[in-house]
């Protein structure tokens, strides 16, 4: 294991000492699936997801250039329960942007099956809330305002000591002789408690994904090759009776990654990089500020800032640096629908540059009972 250098352990000792404040947390306005009705069989609902958004992204970078989004993703379905244990799920989801004449189309059908409390099982289109509970260098949360819903396979458990979430989104599938590579996501989540007891809670977070590309029955030219990033950490998080500070948490986490050799400038194939978070949660929003470093670290699914390198482009940073700043503000309107506002500014040290980043989202969660079968 790398030695952790002497700016790694000051800077741990500033963010531990000077509050608790967290960077990076996924809005929690981002929630669009509905919870399973332990009595809902012979039940048929009609649902309507709805996310607008509006982001804007000015990056200072190498490598990286800013973008805003605006627009919405809208998708209504049917759920229907021919038993307590399954739902069944049939719609569409449709992504448009403000000012642009071109919209997406995909389908959604999933099938939920929860045969105990706690353990459920998708197939079809996923769960991808919270952006699975992975950090923005692993995987970027922009993902749900760009990209088709998620589809393959998921198991999800939790209990009080454990929770899981293991999925494959399976984004490309091929037959026999076709000219492209199959192409899929594959990652698990998951979260220990050590222990738990007054308001405060130590855990620790396990996860890793990936993305694989290549397969043994198509006529592509170009070789298989597979991204892995592996994450595990500490977290402690406390419950306060302060009137300002409700609660707060404190996150240290070491990522390895490793790519295919020569894809990026980067030398050689793995890299690693620490990644320190603090959070301040109190009735006025979240404050946050976090700390990464990494070296030669890279994955095509993480946000681009957090990156040493990118696919396309000589240029690397052998050493990147950030310190982030955060505010995240969400507020319930009613059951399943937020409004939330989101801010972030990275500062560079080694580049002496600021990025920032900023976003408006209404999440709208609608859900009617149309048909009830009689007993």
């Amino acid at each position: 294991m790398p030695q952790i250098s002497s700016r790694i352990i000051l800077t741990m000792l500033f963010i531990a000492l000077s509050a608790a404040l967290y960077s990076q947390e996924i809005s929690k306005a981002f929630v669009a699936d509905q919870p399973m009705d332990s009595t809902g069989k012979g039940k048929l609902f009609i649902t309507v997801d709805n996310l607008s958004f509006f982001k804007d992204s000015e990056y200072k970078s190498e490598y990286v250039d800013g973008l805003t989004l605006t627009g919405l993703w809208l998708r209504p379905k049917l759920l229907y329960y021919p038993d307590n244990k399954l739902r069944l799920e049939l719609g569409a989801q449709v992504l448009a942007y403000n000012g642009y004449e071109k919209y997406k189309l995909y389908p959604w059908f999933s099938a939920l099956y929860m045969p105990v409390k706690g353990l459920s099982f998708r197939m079809g289109n996923l769960n991808q809330d919270l952006n699975h509970g992975l950090a923005e260098p692993m995987q970027y949360s922009e993902v749900f305002l760009k990209e088709k819903p998620e589809a393959g396979v998921q198991a999800k458990f939790a209990n009080h000591w454990l929770k899981t979430d293991v999925w494959i989104d399976w984004q490309k599938m091929i037959f026999a002789g076709d000219p492209y590579r199959e192409e899929f996501v594959f990652g698990t989540a998951a979260e220990f408690t050590l222990f738990e007891k007054e308001g405060k809670k130590l855990t620790f977070p396990l996860a890793f994904n990936g993305l694989h590309e290549g397969g043994e029955i198509d006529t592509s030219p170009d070789p298989a090759q597979t991204h892995v990033v592996v994450s595990e950490g500490i977290r402690y998080e406390y419950q306060s009776e302060s009137p300002l500070i409700k609660s707060g948490r404190l996150e240290g986490s070491f990522l390895q990654s490793v790519y295919p050799m020569q894809e990026t400038g980067l030398p050689g194939n793995s890299g690693y990089a620490f990644f320190i978070q603090t959070a301040m949660n109190t009735d006025y929003g979240t404050f946050g500020t976090s700390y990464w470093q990494s070296r030669n670290f890279f994955t095509p699914l993480g946000m681009p800032l957090f990156q040493n390198g990118i696919i396309g482009s000589s240029i690397t940073l052998k050493n990147n640096y950030l310190f982030i700043f955060s505010y995240r503000y969400n507020r319930k309107i009613f059951d399943q629908s937020k409004f939330g506002f989101t801010s972030d500014l990275f500062y560079n040290p080694s580049l002496n540059k600021l990025s920032t980043s900023a976003g408006l989202y209404l999440m709208v969660n609608l859900s009617f009972l149309c048909l009830k079968k009689a007993n």
